[in-house]
């Protein structure tokens, strides 16, 4: 890990290495809130100031309190460099109004006067993670634990939790500690988890999860239409639940139905029994086989026989699945941020 002089030297480089020809940047008398002070001149001569807090990493849940330690540096322009800054913390920032710079490359830097606007994409993931029982949220065991503190209220403790759930405790405890890491989960000094910013946790998991239909997905057509496909669901014997459009829940509009997701145990069998035909194109159908995170957990019935899966299942499936299910996603977070009181329930 960099010194934090050796950081603040090769962002101070990096910067001066974003300005467009003309411009130039030199470093300023600072203030005690303040680990560089940089003022950026523009062709016209006009000179703006960025304070900068250089950090080696930066959680989600940190940003509010960086903000207003740089806010007390007014006029000067608010910024934070690190070693490399998550998705989920580059979009706190600029929520924030704090401009960013991380050592991969990541950069959104902005002055309004001189006017200057500057983006780079760098590294998406960590080149350099740190040392953790558990490095991502990928797997089967994660997926139970993180859809386990997403569907369920805290305060609860990692047993109490995992028997509500049916995730493993062991594995509960390191996802804890890792969403800790970066301020997505609170735990008091027995362990008990207290808080749970489920909107980024869910964000944070995303990242690293990979929608199931492109390995257990099998494509369909209904060809009298998904009217009928999902009558013809509702009656089916096995067990199901669906997820995509379909999985929203009852009454909940986010986008019109043109593809049937549903998570099934037998997907051949059912699709006979569905009357499906195997589609390579144009399929309107997409039967999934349940994984061993059993994507069915905690599936509800709606009162026009759709069992649909969690919200929590549904908003990732969304987010990470093909065509347009990244609005829809959007907007279904923002119905269960309305609804939390209605899909999140205390473990009992």
């Amino acid at each position: 890990m960099l010194s934090e002089t050796a950081r603040v030297a090769r962002a101070e480089d990096a910067i001066a290495g974003l300005l467009p020809d003309g411009w130039s940047c030199a470093r300023c008398d600072g203030s005690p809130e303040t680990d560089l002070t940089l003022s950026i001149r523009g062709p016209d001569g006009v000179v703006g100031v960025v304070a900068v807090a250089a950090k080696a990493r930066v959680a989600p849940g940190t940003v509010p309190a960086l903000a207003a330690q740089l806010a007390r540096v007014a006029p000067a322009s608010p910024m934070v460099i690190a070693d490399w800054l998550s998705p989920l913390t580059r979009a706190a920032l600029t929520a924030a109004g704090v401009g960013y710079l991380d050592l991969t490359g990541n950069a959104d830097v902005r002055l309004s006067r001189p006017g200057l606007l500057l983006r780079t994409i760098g590294a998406a993931k960590d080149p350099a993670p740190p040392a953790s029982t558990l490095g991502s949220l990928r797997g089967t065991g994660a997926a139970r634990a993180v859809r386990a503190l997403l569907d369920f209220t805290p305060p609860y403790g990692v047993r109490e939790l995992a028997a509500a759930s049916g995730a493993s405790a062991p594995v509960i405890s390191r996802v804890a500690t890792l969403l800790a890491a970066d301020a997505l989960v609170q735990r008091d000094p027995r362990g008990t988890v207290t808080e749970v910013s489920w909107v980024d946790v869910l964000r944070r998991w995303v990242e690293d999860y990979p929608f199931p239909g492109i390995e257990r997905g099998m494509g369909y057509l209904d060809p009298r239409g998904l009217v009928v496909f999902t009558r013809k669901l509702t009656m089916l014997q096995l067990p199901w639940a669906a997820t995509g459009t379909l999985g929203v829940p009852f009454g909940v509009a986010v986008a019109p139905l043109t593809l049937a997701t549903v998570y099934l145990d037998a997907p051949e069998r059912a699709a006979r029994e569905l009357g499906l035909t195997p589609a390579d194109t144009g399929a309107n159908v997409l039967l999934i086989g349940v994984g061993e995170s059993n994507e069915r957990l905690r599936s509800s019935r709606g009162p026009d026989g759709v069992w649909r899966c969690a919200p929590s299942q549904v908003a990732a499936d969304l987010l990470k699945g093909p065509g347009r299910g990244s609005s829809e996603g959007e907007a279904l977070i923002e119905w269960m941020r309305a609804k939390e009181s209605g899909w999140r329930k205390r473990p009992s």
